[in-house]
């Protein structure tokens, strides 16, 4: 038995499905724009878009609690 995994081209200018996953799950950590966008290889005001796009399709995004964060 085997999956196939099928992930749509991402909308121009904004990172693959699995670089965004990752944005948001630093950005969960606690860790800030800068620090992501040098984790990621993107500019901060990239890594802000992105958040704001993963906002508008599932809302609040909360961070992590305190005991895990870091």
């Amino acid at each position: 038995m085997s999956i196939h995994l099928y992930v749509g081209a991402p909308v121009r200018g904004f990172p693959s499905a699995i670089k965004q996953m990752g944005i948001v799950a630093l950005w969960q950590a606690g860790f800030d724009h800068d620090e992501i966008g040098a984790q990621v290889s993107l500019h901060p005001s990239r890594v802000a878009n992105v958040l704001d796009l993963v906002r508008e399709k599932t809302g609040a995004l909360r961070p992590a609690c305190p005991e895990t964060v870091r």
